[in-house]
């Protein structure tokens, strides 16, 4: 498989003012979004430059081609490889690793698609969540992760507003929208009540 970059993820990370606290079993939980974090952001971008109609017949048509690799996909890789040891052992249930999808997409025009690239690589989450454009805060605020990775600033500040740990991956058109914003003094808060 390819790597979209060379060299290693990163993302910005951003604490919180409020103190966060470790469950008591000592559950890990991460919390992704998908197209460029976890995928590439091949499908987001047909989406931002040609519009909903485009999207939609992309991924009816790509269905069975998995995504690219997004910049976190080798970390995701790390913490399922962590869990299938935790499996191993028998816990399934109180797994001290817990992985999440949170994504935007709508979980029938284009979530067969991302489940399709999960299971090409031989990756299962503990929990996914397709949100079809509604706010990631009240699936964040359910799972409450120690740490949010997403490449849209406005969903990160919303999950900053809740009190859970995000970290921004500056990566593809999601970056570059961000960026522009910021040039032009347009950008205003879109984060997630």
């Amino acid at each position: 498989m390819s790597h979209p970059t060379t060299g290693h993820a990163a993302a910005i990370m951003f604490p919180n003012d409020k103190e966060n606290h470790w469950s008591e079993d000592g559950e890990l939980r991460v919390a992704f979004d998908g197209d460029g974090v976890l995928f590439s952001d091949e499908s987001e971008i047909v989406f931002k430059k040609k519009g909903l109609e485009a999207y939609i017949k992309n991924e009816n048509d790509s269905e069975d081609i998995p995504l690219g690799e997004g910049p976190l996909r080798c970390f995701l890789e790390a913490l399922v490889n962590m869990e299938k040891k935790f499996h191993a052992k028998g816990l399934y249930r109180n797994c001290p690793v817990q992985t999440f999808l949170v994504t935007s997409r709508d979980p029938v025009i284009s979530g067969t698609r991302v489940l399709k690239t999960l299971k090409s690589w031989g990756l299962e989450l503990t929990q996914a969540f397709f949100l079809s454009g509604r706010p990631k805060g009240p699936p964040l605020s359910m799972i409450q992760p120690h740490i949010f990775f997403d490449d849209q600033k406005p969903h990160i500040d919303g999950a900053l507003k809740l009190g859970v740990i995000s970290a921004h991956v500056a990566y593809g058109i999601g970056y570059e929208t961000y960026k522009g914003a910021c040039k032009e003094g347009v950008l205003t808060n879109l984060g997630d009540k």
